[in-house]
């Protein structure tokens, strides 16, 4: 319950408060038993009696979108090190999700079948890809080259990704797809009445509140993911990150500020409800 209250943009604390009061409202009624439908009619109830008719349509609008019978596609992009698979997790998790992609693991596959000497990016971290440039052209100056490597990785990862999306497409699954390589421009779906496609760009605009998301994932990670690489390459993340915002801001996809990880989710969230509601046959 408490979670169906933060999809209405409730705070998760307010969430809970009002799934109690539910509770209460359920213990006084002469009954053992109760249908969904029943549970959700005293919800609108306590909703409309505590907070107004409109987070009770908003409430109904989430319910109608949680049960339409088209597939949800989530596309989040973003820089290394802006929270895409953490975000990706969570709102998968609140929407019922089962499935979620990650770009770097369709690279991971792509290197399985493409030697080094034949697509050397692929081989590379996205902001170390400047190192598999062989024979760039234009050649780029040593301070574009991380640029130039993850543009050429990302066109090839992009073959790859699509793909993904097209196959959730096809089989009417809801999918969430995360990855610095999902570019906008390279990975443009088509809107379209039988999927309802959200693609949105995470950024984080100040250079210490991103260098402490490394921290903060290296103290989780035990020390796994390597802190010291990600900080020596820190100025080739930052000129990738804003590359792939200057993209999304030019073609229109939206760009959210991720360095409250919390508030990141509420405005994704917004947007799958705005995107659902709009298209054509949506509902509501």
């Amino acid at each position: 319950m408490a979670t169906t209250l933060f999809l209405a943009g409730f705070e998760p604390e307010r969430s809970y408060a009002i799934a109690r009061a539910v509770e209460r409202a359920i213990s006084e009624l002469p009954t053992e038993e109760m249908t969904l439908e029943e549970l959700y009619m005293v919800l609108e109830e306590v909703l409309e009696r505590e907070e107004g008719e409109r987070m009770v349509a908003r409430f109904r609008a989430w319910q109608r979108v949680l049960n339409l019978d088209r597939p949800l596609i989530i596309l989040i992009g973003g820089g290394t090190g802006t929270g895409k698979s953490s975000l990706a997790t969570e709102v998968a998790y609140r929407l019922g999700i089962s499935r979620i992609t990650s770009t770097d693991v369709v690279r991971q596959v792509m290197r399985a079948f493409f030697a080094p000497a034949l697509m050397p990016a692929l081989h590379y971290s996205s902001f170390e890809a400047g190192e598999g440039l062989r024979i760039p052209m234009p050649d780029p100056d040593e301070g574009d080259r991380a640029l130039f490597g993850f543009i050429q990785q990302a066109e090839q990862v992009a073959v790859g990704a699509a793909a993904v999306v097209d196959r959730a497409i096809v089989e009417g699954l809801s999918t969430v797809v995360e990855g610095v390589h999902l570019v906008p421009g390279l990975i443009a779906p088509e809107q379209q009445p039988n999927a309802t496609i959200v693609q949105v760009m995470l950024a984080i605009e100040d250079e210490e509140a991103h260098q402490s998301h490394f921290v903060a994932r290296d103290r989780i990670a035990g020390g796994a993911r390597a802190l010291d690489r990600y900080l020596k390459r820190f100025g080739d993340i930052r000129r990738i990150q804003d590359y792939l915002v200057a993209r999304a801001e030019r073609l229109g996809v939206p760009v959210i500020d991720a360095s409250d990880g919390d508030a990141a989710l509420r405005v994704l969230l917004d947007l799958i409800l705005e995107r659902a509601s709009v298209q054509p046959d949506a509902v509501p």
